[in-house]
């Protein structure tokens, strides 16, 4: 990546770890959490 300032590597590794931990599923992530969140509702595909 270059050095843009609104895409480093801290905004992907922070994207990349709250995909992951809603991933794991309803057992071992967050899924149950992330789905019960507003936007999630709205947005399906986050799911």
């Amino acid at each position: 990546m270059s050095t843009n300032p609104f895409a480093d590597y801290h905004l992907t590794y922070a994207v990349a770890l709250i995909v992951l931990a809603a991933a794991a599923g309803d057992t071992l992530g967050a899924g149950r959490t992330w789905a019960g969140l507003p936007f999630v509702r709205d947005h399906s595909w986050l799911r």
